[in-house]
């Protein structure tokens, strides 16, 4: 019997023994496994504040350098490649997308900016009417009845009318709207490349007016006009809006739209894309936007003559003789919001500006100004050929230039 409970005290002992060591193995098991997700956690910070700091080191690398990159300037010029050319007296360079179109009254043709001439057309013409939307023009005569359309490679198509001619434009896919005069009537003619009528309609000056100006949107579903008609002795002006849409297709003459201008002439109108169109007055600019009917958005008013106007797709700038100022002129800038960007003093006697992504070159034949929209002067200096015309090269402040005997490609430095 004594054995019996001495045998039940040992065994009890052993499993109270055996309950302990199972106890601690759990325990240092326990803390073991809290420990290893405890460096786990530990290591995945780690990593993540590392992530962290190298991607906000590098976003610090590409802040500086779009930094340096926008507030860097110019001094000179490098002529990386030239090719020769005969400009012949009398014609014209301006620009058809990233090339150059040459015009005259005996013809016109267009270069790539290694000089190659992509297209020539001959014809004669007393008044050549120029048109160019994108990489698209139509070139007409004054009172003449055919229309030559091209982009910068081949032809298009012609189009002959069958009455004289008094101003045109063209879209960016080819169509032409041309004003055409009539004995009391003034026709207005909307063309495919094909020369085939997409629409007609008519406009007479006691009623209407005289259309004066024409835009066509760069997809030609609408049409700016600008008409001007004389009122008890007092000359005037309203901006019509054409649809050519299904929506406008509903309407008398596709009209779906217009503002009056009582006591101002508008002798200027333009679509800067789709939706987007502004109209130059004698004393102020006026933005419109709309993809059906464009409306009223915006109106600055002036208080000096206009000496030109300037424009891309994403603004326009408005220069006068700066009678008030320090300098010889003064460009007022504005987006395609309608909204004024900025003042731009200046006394360069240029001969033309443009607009080219976040900058504008303001030139004539022998000396040029780049300036960026956020006011950075990148270059101010001279060509080292007279030049005719400046054209943007795929970005990176490289242009072509064309001369009187050569097609030069330059890289700023």
């Amino acid at each position: 019997m004594a054995d019996i409970r001495s045998y039940t005290r040992e065994k009890a002992k052993r499993e109270q023994q055996k309950n302990v060591r199972q106890n601690r193995f759990k325990l240092v098991k326990s803390e073991s496994e809290e420990t290893f997700l405890e460096k786990l956690k530990k290591h995945r910070l780690t990593m993540l504040y590392r992530l962290l700091l190298f991607a906000l080191i590098c976003g610090a690398i590409v802040a500086l350098f779009i930094i340096q990159y926008k507030n860097k300037t110019y001094t000179d010029y490098d002529v990386t490649r030239s090719t020769s050319r005969t400009a012949v007296s009398g014609s014209k360079d301006i620009r058809l997308g990233n090339y150059i179109l040459t015009y005259s009254k005996d013809g016109a043709h267009c270069s790539d900016a290694s000089g190659n001439v992509l297209w020539d057309q001959t014809y004669e013409m007393q008044s050549p009417i120029v048109s160019v939307c994108g990489s698209v023009t139509a070139i007409g005569d004054y009172n003449g009845r055919n229309i030559y359309i091209y982009n910068a490679e081949k032809q298009l198509g012609t189009i002959t009318t069958n009455l004289p001619v008094r101003n045109l434009c063209v879209a960016a896919n080819g169509v032409v709207a041309a004003v055409l005069e009539d004995s009391d009537v003034t026709w207005i003619y909307v063309y495919d490349t094909s020369g085939e009528v997409l629409v007609s309609f008519h406009t007479k000056m006691q009623n209407t007016g005289y259309p004066a100006a024409i835009s066509l949107s760069p997809n030609a579903l609408l049409c700016a006009v600008s008409y001007i008609y004389v009122d008890a002795g007092v000359v005037k002006s309203r901006v019509a809006f054409y649809n050519f849409d299904e929506y406008g297709q509903n309407q008398i003459d596709n009209l779906v739209g217009g503002y009056n201008y009582p006591d101002t002439v508008v002798p200027y109108v333009q679509f800067m894309n789709n939706t987007g169109v502004f109209a130059v007055c004698d004393d102020s600019i006026v933005f419109f936007k709309g993809s059906q009917i464009p409306e009223f958005l915006s109106v600055h008013y002036f208080d000096a003559e206009i000496r030109g106007v300037y424009h891309n797709d994403s603004y326009v700038g408005v220069v006068f003789y700066n009678a008030m100022g320090n300098t010889r002129y003064r460009m007022e800038i504005y987006n395609n919001a309608g909204e004024h960007v900025r003042t731009q003093e200046f006394d360069l006697d240029y001969t033309d500006i443009l607009f080219d992504k976040d900058t504008y070159i303001i030139y004539n034949e022998e000396e040029c100004m780049i300036m960026s929209m956020s006011g950075v002067e990148k270059y101010n200096g001279s060509f080292k050929k007279a030049v005719r015309l400046l054209v943007p090269t795929n970005g990176n402040y490289r242009y072509t230039l064309a001369t009187r005997d050569s097609v030069d490609i330059i890289q700023m430095k």
